[in-house]
């Protein structure tokens, strides 16, 4: 069975895959104990996608925080409520850019500490995600979104680069690691991976492709 766990600000789609039912870590000296916990969890994972689905971050959040109370092996909670938390840190940037430009000094750093105190909780629950499963694609993707927002280039690098690795179809993390060596002045590896984004089927929020930006480059240098 397959969720999918939407995080706002990001196009695609988080999917994990559900570890309801399995006995993963479990010690298997209890049976009922386990099976009981684990459908506990499964409960609370529903509830936090389905509160996802709705934009109801601090919701997700709680309801995911619930499963993994029940069974601290579940690796769908971790990863939802790190999808969660990077919702929540998104919005929160959202609002301390927009109290920055209209001169909230005060607004906007209180907002900014939120927003770097959220992504903090995303990146710990998917070293979590990743110590239960070194091969969870989406995990390093969140890694690298949440990198990309506090500047961190070279983690948000070494993040998108191993979650295109594990997950070769990923359009976005192409896109999002052309943006990080754009910024960086690495204009010859952005240009492939804006290309390599474009081929999968990447479009901004105008539904353009990656690649106009090398072609309005290329115009302008004409």
């Amino acid at each position: 069975m397959k969720r999918f766990f939407w995080a706002v600000g990001t196009s695609a789609a988080l999917t994990v895959a559900c570890c309801g039912g399995c006995d993963k870590g479990k010690s298997g000296e209890n049976p009922a104990n386990d099976a009981a916990s684990q459908t506990a969890a499964g409960s609370q994972i529903d509830a936090g996608a389905a509160a996802l689905d709705a934009g109801e971050w601090t919701r997700a959040f709680d309801a995911f925080s619930d499963a993994i109370a029940a069974d601290p092996t579940a690796v769908d909670a971790y990863f939802g409520r790190a999808a969660a938390s990077l919702a929540i840190a998104e919005e929160r940037y959202r609002l301390a850019e927009a109290a920055a430009t209209n001169g909230d000094v005060k607004t906007g750093t209180a907002e900014a500490e939120k927003a770097n105190e959220n992504f903090a909780k995303a990146i710990a629950d998917c070293e979590k995600v990743l110590a239960l499963d070194a091969k969870y694609a989406d995990a390093y993707f969140i890694r690298g979104v949440a990198a990309q927002y506090q500047g961190d280039w070279n983690a948000g690098i070494e993040a998108f680069t191993k979650c295109v690795e594990l997950s070769p179809e990923n359009a976005e993390a192409y896109h999002r690691r052309g943006e990080i060596y754009d910024h960086t002045g690495d204009y010859g590896n952005a240009s492939i991976d804006r290309k390599k984004a474009a081929e999968l089927g990447y479009r901004d929020a105008e539904g353009e492709d990656a690649t106009q930006d090398d072609v309005e480059s290329q115009t302008v240098e004409e």
